[in-house]
């Protein structure tokens, strides 16, 4: 619907203040000639339905605050602006909302908003606005998102155990929970609502497919990463921002334009970490994010498998699993803590360097006609091993508050292997192509569970330098611009024994510039030097982030987890 008020001129009501957030936003759009629009404008754009002004934002309400209706709707009323806002219905009837939430709306209120015409209602769940333990340390975390973890939970036999929530009793718990919704809503609107927004803006393929059940076609995460546009956001999984009181203006300017800050990446040992003394490792974790902190990093590569020997191949995993050895279940213990702290994180996790899944007869594995790789793996071709790690990539969605995937380098075969009985001779082209297909299928049965996940994957700075060098990899550049989210390039000159380090850097960036892959590659250098096993100084490190960021590389990280600080 068109405002009866011109789009370029600010309402004096919204009171440009730093004071009220949601005024200060709403007043700073406006001025921006920016379109508000409503949940059905919203939903039609997405079905192709309907063209919208490239400067369209819906401004939401979270939670029922009476508020709303107190102050927010009286302006939409004034200057006719639509607005949709999300009710937790059991706080809406008043059970178990929390101390700290404030006065909510009553029913007649939401109805008096919704007759407007001005107003959608949407659900917030009926009562998952809450936190609860997700692992057996009692790490907690959204209940709509995660499986469970249940302590002390009593049994037939008058015994008690501790285990997580099973497929079974999860998805009964969120069909349960959305039905509940969907009938108070019922009860009090006289209709169903068609649309959900998550609690903490986190959710699952499962919840996402209850919702669907309920008669919910749209769903709001809180992913402010992108605009929402047909062509790169479905209706189930609608990008929305946060805005809080400590929000930054830059901040919230980036989150309309969709112009997210730049990458800075640091790959992160949980080996390095572990402790079976907890305190010691909560301790550990605080240092860690500080030190992340320090250097501004905002996506963290967590290490998901457990490797004291630092030779890549896996023999037990730090997350629970159907598939693999549990050397200890604390990959959420580390990962919530840093997600806590605002920064993302993805699981680093090999693709075939599996020692414990290898046959005793070696069937199984990558075989050599020639000098073999520096990793022990598994043949990319034999069928029963796509089997088992895509169960393992299955549970690391299920199981883990995972963002996304980092492949490990393992995914390559060079130019003596594979010869294995089910490679049969695979030509260069082939060899590409199947593990390009394998990791695929691996990120498709993390993203059962999180359908939004980051799909990275590590390759060789030969590989981009020198597009020939497919028959030593089978890995191909532009190929892995195409499928996966981002690129990690591994630029460790000083590993690689290049006489101009810096110029070696200044290369890889060029070739990533040409290939067209500047905003999908992060390029990765070595923050240590292990032949002579010593830290890298603050000079040297800034030289070579400073390197690549002058010669128009955006997205930048290092390994292993460092202490130095660099320009950020």
């Amino acid at each position: 619907m068109e405002s009866k008020k011109s789009w370029g001129q600010v309402p004096q009501d919204f009171l440009c203040s730093e004071q009220n957030r949601w005024r200060f936003a709403t007043c700073f759009v406006w001025a921006q000639g920016y379109r508000f629009v409503s949940l059905d404008e919203y939903e039609s754009y997405m079905k192709g339905e309907l063209a919208l002004p490239e400067k369209s934002v819906m401004l939401t309400f979270d939670d029922g605050y009476a508020s709303v209706y107190t102050q927010v709707y009286p302006l939409l009323q004034k200057y006719q602006v639509p607005a949709m806002i999300a009710l937790v219905t059991s706080w809406t009837e008043g059970e178990g909302k929390p101390s700290d939430v404030g006065t909510l709306l009553t029913w007649e209120q939401v109805r008096e908003m919704e007759a407007s015409g001005l107003v959608s209602v949407a659900s917030h769940s009926h009562a998952m606005h809450k936190q609860q333990a997700i692992d057996p340390q009692g790490d907690r975390n959204a209940v709509a998102g995660y499986h469970l973890y249940f302590t002390n939970l009593p049994k037939a036999d008058g015994t008690t155990e501790s285990r997580y929530e099973t497929d079974e009793e999860y998805r009964t718990r969120l069909q349960q929970d959305i039905q509940k919704s969907q009938a108070v809503f019922c009860e009090h609107l006289g209709h169903p609502v068609r649309a959900m927004v998550w609690p903490y803006g986190i959710f699952s393929g499962e919840a996402q497919q209850a919702a669907q059940a309920a008669g919910m076609d749209v769903m709001f995460n809180l992913n402010a990463s992108a605009n929402n546009t047909p062509e790169t956001t479905s209706l189930s999984n609608s990008n929305r921002a946060l805005l809080e009181k400590s929000t930054p203006k830059k901040e919230f300017q980036q989150d309309l334009t969709g112009n997210r800050a730049p990458i800075r990446l640091a790959q992160v040992d949980i080996d390095a970490i572990y402790d079976e003394d907890p305190v010691a490792m909560r301790e550990n974790i605080r240092g860690v994010i500080e030190h992340l902190n320090n250097n501004g990093i905002n996506l963290v590569a967590l290490q998901a498998f457990a490797d004291p020997d630092g030779d890549g191949n896996v023999d037990k995993v730090y997350f629970h699993n159907n598939v693999v050895p549990v050397e200890a279940d604390v990959f959420n213990t580390v990962a919530n803590a840093i997600e806590t702290d605002n920064i993302d994180v993805v699981a680093w996790l090999p693709g075939l360097s599996y020692t414990v899944l290898a046959a005793a007869d070696g069937s199984n594995v990558v075989q050599a006609d020639g000098e073999a790789g520096w990793y022990q793996r598994l043949s990319p071709f034999d069928a029963a091993n796509e089997s088992k790690l895509v169960e393992l990539y299955r549970d690391l969605g299920r199981y883990t508050v995972a963002q996304g995937v980092l492949f490990q380098d393992d995914l390559y075969l060079n130019d003596f292997e594979d010869v294995s009985p089910a490679a049969k001779g695979a030509g260069t082209a082939a060899k590409t192509k199947r593990l390009t297909d394998l990791s695929l299928a691996l990120g498709a049965a993390f993203r059962e569970s999180r359908p939004d996940g980051l799909l990275v994957r590590d390759i060789y700075d030969e590989v981009v330098l020198n597009p020939a060098s497919e028959e030593w990899f089978a890995q191909n550049y532009a190929d892995c611009l195409q499928h996966y989210d981002y690129v990690v390039v591994m630029a460790y000159p000083y590993m690689d024994h290049e006489q101009d380090p810096l110029g070696f850097l200044a290369r890889v960036a060029k070739a990533v510039e040409q290939a067209g892959g500047t905003d999908k590659t992060i390029v990765k250098i070595q923050s240590y030097d292990w032949e002579k096993e010593r830290w890298f100084s603050n000079k040297n490190f800034s030289a070579q982030m400073k390197t690549l960021k002058d010669a128009g590389i955006r997205h930048m990280g290092y390994y292993p987890n460092t202490f130095c600080y660099w320009e950020k």
